[in-house]
């Protein structure tokens, strides 16, 4: 029988995944005590995404593990990684902050194609050329699952990454990075291509050979080809 633990529960309107780094500002009293407590006993806590209506009830186990600032009124910025997949079985009672017990929520057994693999990690390090430039793209952590790994370090919609963290499945949540990873350049370079290019100064035409203020050729005109 998995191992049951009595959590602190944080929903939020983003899903935290396993081995991401996120910043929380802390300004109600109750989760201001569940960051007191955590760090009191060296436990984590559970966020959870919030729809509105009420927490999906499979979330990320959490650590906090900076402060960043402290405010006078007693706000505060600070940073948290996620841990381990859970699910929450029963909430209890007991604290001024939402607690429950939850349970860890191993995947299966498979693990990814090496095809699968090589597909996501060529296309993230694609990205990140198209947003850096020349940079070689970080490196990935390979303490965690590939598939949050990548997810952890690219713009995803909260939807989507809730969806890598209910699926048990390795290859399947690097089908969703790839497709994710795939949407992102489209649509950074539609954006690209919409953006105007900057009119040719003064300085530009003198060097070209043209006379100051004079007309450009129709084929220099906005960087076109």
């Amino acid at each position: 029988m998995p191992e049951l633990d009595d959590l602190g529960l944080f929903p939020l309107g983003l899903v935290l995944l396993p081995g991401e780094r996120a910043p929380l500002h802390l300004f109600e009293p109750r989760y201001r005590q569940l960051l007191a407590d955590c760090v009191l006993d060296d436990r984590p806590f559970v966020i959870l995404q919030d729809h509105g209506d009420g927490a999906s009830p499979i979330g990320c186990r959490a650590r906090f593990i900076a402060l960043g600032r402290r405010f006078a009124d007693g706000r505060m910025n600070v940073t948290v990684v996620g841990e381990e997949i859970v699910r929450v079985l029963e909430e209890t009672s007991g604290r001024t902050y939402l607690t429950a017990w939850v349970e860890q929520v191993p995947d299966d057994a498979a693990d990814a194609p090496e095809a699968a693999r090589a597909e996501v990690l060529d296309l993230f390090a694609r990205l990140v050329a198209e947003v850096a430039g020349s940079a070689a793209p970080p490196p990935v952590p390979d303490d965690i699952p590939l598939s949050y790994a990548i997810a952890g370090m690219i713009e995803m919609p909260a939807e989507p990454k809730q969806e890598l963290l209910e699926c048990r499945d390795e290859p399947t949540r690097l089908a969703i990075c790839t497709a994710s990873s795939r949407r992102r350049s489209r649509a950074r370079t539609a954006s690209d291509s919409r953006r105007p290019a900057p009119a040719p100064t003064a300085r530009s035409r003198c060097r070209d050979g043209r006379r100051r203020g004079g007309p450009a050729p129709a084929h220099r005109l906005g960087g076109g080809p």
